[in-house]
C-alpha cells in the first residue's frame, strides 16, 4: 500500500496548532511528517521536532539537514525521544536540466535508506539523496532498488478523484510513497476509507 508523507511549513502561529496539525495527520494515516531544518524559523527546528515527537506515536519524523556536519548529536536526541522514528534526508540539488520547456520541474524521487550501517547511511547521504525523476524513472529505479524506500514528491491534487488517480499511478509505479506539502485538505484526503464515520483527526486539529 502507497504511503503519505508530509512536507511541513516552518511553525510561524501558534505551537498548539502546529502540533494539533501534526497529530490529526497521524490519525489521519500519514507514514511521515518532514520538516526541513535548513531553513531560518521562529521557532529552533530540534526543539519543535522534539516537542513533535513527545506528542506522536507512530508517525516517522523526516529532517532534512545541511549537507555540512553538526546536525548529527540533534538527530541522535530526535532518535531517543521518539523511539527511533527519524529519517534524515540531505538537501536537494535539482540539475537545471531538469526544468522542461514549460518551466514545471518534473517530480523527484526522494530515496530513503532503509536498514542500512551507519558507514552506508552516511556514503549514501554524502551523494545526495534527491533525484530528478518521472514515471517511468520510478519503475526502473525500483526495479534497481533493493532495501531503498522510493518517495515522489507531488503537488495536493484539487479533489479526492485526483488523489485517488495520483495514489494508484504511483503504486503501479512501484514507489513507496509520496511526499505532500502540507495542505488543510489532506486531512480528508489521507482519512480512511473503512472509516467514514470516525472523524478523531479533525476533532485533534480543531480542539
Amino acid at each position: 500500500m502507497l504511503r503519505v508523507a508530509v512536507r511541513l511549513p516552518p511553525a510561524t502561529g501558534r505551537i498548539g496548532d502546529y502540533l494539533a496539525d501534526v497529530m490529526a495527520l497521524e490519525a489521519a494515516g500519514a507514514d511521515a511528517v518532514w520538516f526541513d531544518a535548513t531553513t531560518a524559523a521562529s521557532i529552533e527546528p530540534w526543539i519543535l521536532l522534539g516537542a513533535v515527537a513527545a506528542v506522536t506515536h507512530r508517525v516517522r519524523l523526516g529532517v532534512t539537514v545541511a549537507a555540512e556536519a553538526g546536525w548529527q548529536a540533534a538527530v541522535d536526541t530526535l532518535a531517543r525521544l521518539s523511539s527511533g522514528r527519524v529519517v534524515v534526508g540531505t538537501q536537494a540539488h535539482h540539475d537545471a536540466e531538469s526544468l522542461k520547456s514549460s518551466g514545471v520541474p518534473p517530480p523527484s524521487i526522494l530515496i530513503i535508506c532503509a536498514n542500512h550501517s551507519e558507514a552506508e547511511r552516511s556514503a549514501f547521504l554524502a551523494d545526495g539523496v534527491i533525484l530528478p525523476g518521472t514515471q517511468d524513472e520510478v519503475r526502473a529505479l525500483r526495479s534497481n532498488a533493493g532495501d531503498f524506500e522510493l518517495w515522489v514528491d507531488v503537488s495536493v491534487p484539487s479533489d479526492k478523484a485526483g488523489w485517488v488517480n495520483v495514489i494508484a499511478a504511483m503504486e503501479a509505479a512501484g514507489a513507496t510513497g509520496i511526499i505532500v506539502a502540507w495542505d488543510p485538505r489532506l486531512i480528508d484526503l489521507l482519512r480512511s476509507a473503512g472509516e467514514p464515520d470516525d472523524r478523531t483527526d479533525l476533532l485533534i486539529a480543531t480542539g
